[in-house]
């Protein structure tokens, strides 16, 4: 009788054992669970991509410098628009400002 009553406590204490176990395990999972979704969220996707972008830019000169052409020449584009056409509801005097911008900015990239 004595050993039929240790094996029953045996049993009982690695039941409780692995209980503990799958409670410890759920908990990880849970845990884990938090931390993937939190990753893949969409804006942390996008940080996460924007951050490498522009470690990418600040250790490439020559990307610096292309990067300072092309926004002067938007810019010095965009401009002269602004100055020659100004805001118009026209749609010949916009497609005037337009082709005004692309030779602009076109002009001032050769340039530069």
């Amino acid at each position: 009788m004595k050993n039929y009553k240790n094996q029953n406590q045996l049993l009982e204490e690695k039941i409780l054992a692995l209980e503990n176990k799958q409670k410890v395990l759920a908990i990880e999972m849970r845990n884990q669970f938090d931390v993937t979704y939190h990753e893949l969220k969409p804006s942390n996707l996008i940080t996460n991509a924007l951050k490498g972008t522009f470690n990418n830019i600040k250790n490439e000169p020559k990307l610096k410098g292309n990067i300072v052409e092309l926004l002067l020449s938007l810019g010095g584009g965009y401009l002269s628009k602004r100055v020659l056409v100004g805001k118009s509801n026209s749609t010949i005097k916009n497609l005037f400002g337009y082709a005004v911008q692309f030779l602009t900015t076109k002009l001032i990239s050769k340039k530069i």
